[in-house]
């Protein structure tokens, strides 16, 4: 067996970090562990790392297609954003809701930097590594990426460990 089902699980939290919605991103996976499948036999040192480039590759290849004959947009931005009392982002919680309104409003390299930082934890160079930029370059999406949530999610946040 190629990937495990923490693995496909692992994968298809990266695939939705591009995508931003359910079915896209179950479509992403498919079609990723496919072009795994065909691939030549052959050892890899990390498939699961080699299933992520090919994962961002193609997704950068859909957008691209996209961008060239563009659709009807499903969001039709009478959503808000609310404003964040906290100062310390990686300490709030906020509902799916509030969720999926702000990650409608990131750009596929947003979520993919969010996807690097938050939920694999990786350091900003391992993040430039990864996806081929500048540690600069991630650093400083990095703390616009936070003061642009930090403005965006609501009084209703409620902060880990206070009552709620």
């Amino acid at each position: 067996m190629l990937f495990d089902r923490s693995a496909l699980n692992r994968l298809y939290r990266f695939a939705y970090t591009l995508t931003g919605d359910e079915p896209s991103a179950y479509d992403l996976l498919q079609d990723t562990v496919e072009r795994c499948l065909r691939r030549p036999p052959g050892p890899l040192a990390c498939p699961e790392a080699y299933a992520r480039q090919v994962m961002r590759n193609r997704f950068i290849d859909q957008s691209r297609r996209r961008r060239r004959s563009p659709e009807c947009s499903e969001h039709d931005g009478d959503v808000e954003l609310m404003a964040i009392d906290t100062h310390c982002l990686e300490q709030s919680m906020i509902s799916r809701d509030q969720l999926e309104v702000i990650w409608s409003r990131l750009d596929a390299f947003e979520r993919e930097i969010l996807y690097y930082w938050a939920v694999e934890g990786m350091t900003a160079a391992q993040i430039a590594s990864t996806t081929g930029s500048r540690r600069g370059t991630v650093l400083s999406r990095i703390h616009r990426l936070r003061a642009r949530l930090r403005e965006g999610v609501g009084d209703d946040v409620c902060v880990v460990g206070e009552a709620g």
